[in-house]
């Protein structure tokens, strides 16, 4: 059986430190336990090709901020949205847990108030020429 090469792409954008300092970094704020399931989550998790390698295990979120497995806090200006409104804001934590008391799930199959509310409001924040969502799964797991 002939082995196929595959070429890998040329990084070109992006940040991908895999630097000196970044090594370095790493070695001094990095325990054991973090180091585990750095090299855990590296092994059974895909990346892209320009992305950085993770900073640090998380261990709390709370408000803007990120806790580490070594104590260490971060303040979240990235926040994949987030930082709107902060992590674990009891208002939101309360919304959450009446949905999932009601209505845990619904399939695009069937039509949900809470899903239909969802939308309306979308459309109504969305730029005129945006008036239709689409929802998708997040990627949980059963």
């Amino acid at each position: 059986m002939k082995k196929i090469k595959i070429k890998q792409p040329t990084l070109s954008e992006g940040e991908s430190n895999t630097s000196k300092k970044r090594a370095q970094w790493e070695a001094k704020t990095h325990n054991a336990e973090t180091r585990v399931i750095l090299d855990e989550d590296s092994r059974y998790f895909l990346s892209q090709a320009v992305s950085s390698p993770c900073l640090s295990v998380v261990a709390k979120a709370e408000g803007a901020y990120i806790e580490d497995t070594n104590g260490k806090r971060y303040l979240d200006f990235h926040g994949n949205n987030v930082h709107h409104i902060g992590y674990g804001h009891p208002k939101l934590k309360k919304a959450i847990a009446e949905q999932m008391d009601a209505l845990p799930f619904a399939p695009r199959r069937f039509a949900s108030e809470s899903a239909l509310a969802l939308a309306k409001k979308l459309v109504e924040i969305a730029p005129a020429e945006l008036s239709k969502v689409l929802f998708t799964t997040g990627g949980s797991m059963q």
